[in-house]
This record gives C-alpha cells, sequence and structure tokens, in this order.
C-alpha cells in the first residue's frame, strides 16, 4: 500500500506541468536558505546595534510597501499575464540579494527588506493562481501538499546544513561570522530567482496553446461552471454569498496575521534571550519543525479526504493555539523545544488544504484578485503588529516581556481560528460539469 503510494506520488510529479516543475524546483532552492536566512539577518541587526524596535521597524513597516505590490499584482495579473508579475518578483529579489554583498549597516537592511517585501508581494497572487491554472480541481490538493512537504523537507535540510557552516565560522553573535554565510544564503536565493525567469503563461490549462486533453477539458468545463454561477448573483447579497467562504478565510488571517506579528517573528530572539542558544543551535532548532510539519501534512490530506478540508484545517489550527500559550510559562528548554516544534507543524500543515479550498471556490479570472485580497489582509495587519511586538519586547523586562506577547497572539490566534468552522466546501454535481458548454 505504502510503496503504490509512493508511486502514484512520484508518477504525478513526473507529469507535472512545466511551469508547476520549475515553480516547485525554486521554491525548494529557497526554502533551503528560508529559515536560517531569517535568523541571520534578524541577529545581524542586533550586531549593527539596533533594538528589538528596529527588528519590528525592518521586517514590520518595510513590509507595509508590500500592500502596494499586492494590489497591483492582484489586479492586473488576473488581467494581464501572470508570468510577467513573477519576472518582475524575480528581478527584485536578485538586487536586494546582490546589495547584501556591500551591506555595512542598518540602512541597508531596511532597503533590502524592502525590496524583498515588494518582490514577494508581486510573486504571491501571480504564483498562486499559476500553481492553480496549472492544475485540474481533482489533483490541487494533493499538489499544494506535495508542494508543502517538499518545501519542509527542504527547510529541514537547509537549516542542518546552517548548524555545520555556522559551528565551522565560529558559532558566535558577530558581524565577521553572520555576514559571510548571509552571502552564501543570499547567493542561493539567486539562483532559485533564475528559474522564475522560464516560467511562462502559455503552459497554463486555460492557455489556447494547450493541447486539450480529457482532463484539461473537464477543468475548463469546472471552471465555466462556477463563472456561470458567479454571474446568475445579481444583487450585493448573493454575491456575498458566493464570495462566503473566501471572505472567511481573509477574516481569519487577518486576526491570524495580527496576533503572529506579536510574538512569531520574534522566537530566534525569544530562544537566544531566555534560553541562550546560540545561532548555530537555533538554525538546528528551527529545521526540526519542518521534519514533523511534512509528516502532518500528508497525515492532515488522509485526515481531510475523511472528513473535509475545512475541519481538518481547524482541527490542525486550534492544536497550534493551544500549543502557542505554552511558550507564556516559560518551561525547561527541552519541553519548550516539543511546544515549538509541534505548534509550527499544526499551524503550518493546514496551508495546502486551505489554497486548494480557496482555488476551487473561485474562477480562473479571479483567483489572482483574491490571493492578493488574502495576502494584503495578511502582511498589513503581520506589519502593523510586528513593531507593538518590538516596543513591548523592549518596553518590558524579560521573561515578561515575552510572556506578555505569547499571550496576546495565543488570544487573537483563538479567536481567528473559531471563524474557519464557518468554511463550507464547493462540490458540483458531475451531470452539471458536463452539461456546461464551454463555446
Amino acid at each position: 500500500m505504502i510503496r503504490e503510494n509512493f508511486r502514484t506520488q512520484v508518477k504525478l510529479l513526473k507529469n507535472l506541468n512545466l511551469n508547476l516543475k520549475l515553480y516547485f524546483g525554486a521554491f525548494a532552492i529557497y526554502s533551503l536558505v528560508q529559515t536560517p536566512f531569517y535568523i541571520s539577518t534578524l541577529f545581524l541587526v542586533y550586531v549593527w546595534g539596533g533594538t528589538d524596535i528596529d527588528v519590528g521597524l525592518i521586517f514590520g513597516t518595510t513590509s507595509l510597501v508590500g500592500i502596494l505590490g499586492l494590489i497591483v499584482s492582484g489586479i492586473l495579473s488576473d488581467k494581464w499575464r501572470r508570468d510577467a508579475f513573477i519576472w518582475i518578483s524575480n528581478f527584485l529579489f536578485i538586487i536586494g540579494m546582490v546589495i547584501y554583498f556591500f551591506a555595512n549597516s542598518l540602512i541597508y537592511l531596511y532597503i533590502i527588506q524592502f525590496l524583498f517585501a515588494l518582490a514577494n508581494s508581486l510573486l504571491m497572487p501571480a504564483g498562486s493562481a499559476l500553481v492553480a491554472d496549472c492544475t485540474t480541481k481533482g489533483t490541487r490538493t494533493k499538489i499544494f501538499t506535495i508542494m508543502s512537504i517538499i518545501q519542509q523537507l527542504c527547510t529541514a535540510i537547509g537549516g542542518v546544513a546552517g548548524f555545520f557552516i555556522y559551528r565551522y565560522l565560529g558559532d558566535l553573535y558577530s558581524e565577521d561570522v553572520i555576514l559571510p554565510v548571509i552571502k552564501i544564503y543570499a547567493s542561493v536565493i539567486i539562483v532559485a530567482a533564475f528559474l522564475g525567469f522560464f516560467i511562462h503563461d502559455k503552459r497554463s490549462i486555460h492557455s489556447k496553446d494547450q493541447i486539450e486533453t480529457e482532463e484539461i477539458l473537464e477543468e475548463k468545463r469546472k471552471d465555466a461552471l462556477i463563472l456561470s454561477k458567479y454571474k446568475e448573483c445579481k444583487t450585493f447579497r448573493e454575491k456575498l454569498s458566493f464570495y462566503r467562504t473566501p471572505l472567511i478565510i481573509v477574516l481569519a488571517d487577518f486576526l491570524i496575521a495580527f496576533g503572529a506579528g506579536i510574538s512569531i517573528p520574534f522566537l530566534p530572539r525569544f530562544f537566544e534571550a531566555i534560553y541562550g542558544r546560540s545561532i548555530s543551535e537555533l538554525t538546528l532548532i528551527f529545521s526540526l519543525a519542518p521534519l514533523i510539519t511534512a509528516i502532518l501534512s500528508a497525515i492532515a490530506l488522509r485526515f481531510a479526504k475523511r472528513f473535509g478540508r475545512a475541519k481538518a484545517v481547524f482541527f490542525l489550527e486550534f492544536i497550534a493555539v493551544i500549543l502557542i500559550f505554552g511558550f507564556a510559562f516559560i518551561p525547561p528548554f527541552s519541553i519548550v523545544l516539543v511546544i515549538y516544534i509541534l505548534r509550527q507543524a499544526f499551524m503550518n500543515s493546514g496551508w495546502p488544504l486551505i489554497n486548494a479550498i480557496v482555488m476551487d471556490l473561485l474562477p480562473s479570472n479571479q483567483r489572482a484578485t483574491f490571493s492578493a485580497i488574502d495576502s494584503l489582509a495578511f502582511t498589513a495587519f503581520n506589519s502593523i503588529s510586528q513593531p507593538i511586538g518590538g516596543v513591548i519586547l523592549n518596553k518590558y523586562n524579560k521573561p515578561f516581556n515575552f510572556q506578555l506577547a505569547f499571550y496576546l497572539t495565543g488570544s487573537i490566534y483563538f479567536i481567528g481560528t473559531f471563524f474557519l468552522l464557518l468554511i463550507k466546501e464547493g462540490n458540483y454535481e458531475t451531470e452539471e460539469v458536463e452539461n456546461i458548454n464551454l463555446n
């Protein structure tokens, strides 16, 4: 049974659209350095004389520029070319990473994060929509899950590699150690960005250049059915009903993002300040959670098939909310390590399911717009709350400052998670789909 499932997954990956192979490849390469890159940049702020407030401003306020990118990308990539926004974002990523080779003060970090936030905001709506456009409804949940598992495994591998790199270079919180490591990570991100230049819209299922197999025709019929149901909505109330689930997800993401920004970006600082962990140990600690996340993502997929994707997501995130309160008790390191690993795994393993639900409910010409709205809600309120978290950590003495931040995060998470109970998945009868005329 396990061997057959593995062969099925391998066959699915081999038959992936070339756009997906390129996107997944770039995503996997970036994931190798994503976590240690963030940890290194965060502590570079402190090495260059910054405070917790500077961390909140650099990673929070500069991300507000992403709002502009999300608005532009969300509106235009549904009407223009998705690949163009991916190319532009990759170009900005490369510029930002090149600046690291000349950086020597905090002002450079502000500029880099400004470019990074803008690039990410252009990429997210177009990228999510492009992945959905290159998959069919029957395989979309599985492909999103496989993508997440690959990301988590690469993140774990990269974290272990970061551990040995820092051990080799001296394992000190100093510019002479951290900056050379960041330059290595920046080089890897540049390689990942170059792959994105080979992605092209013409490989989308909805492109006129695609050979129309029965699977593609069925996906087009489903898309046409969803679009026809949208066009049937004449009143504001009917349109609100059509967008019910996507809007609930946006509201939940808004609350979760606001809560997360207060404490989650400062977790590396928490482990360093309270438990005295070295930077090499931090990269190793933050590589453990993705391994459990990858396993839990596969389990969540099976759970979703039996009980539904919405219930699976609520169950996962509800457990994550309970675990976040565990940080506030400042338990022994061995216990807090288990709490961290499980919290990260339960919180992140539901992402593929929630993403697939949304993409299944929306017509293809609205996917990038909604992805932008969702990302806008997340980015805006996460950016606002990160400086708040920085002020809390800087104003109060430890460990009370961290305890207060975790209590606030957990309380806001708790409210946001319960909105997920209102989610309804869209299922259309086979007869409805078959009767749709594509002409």
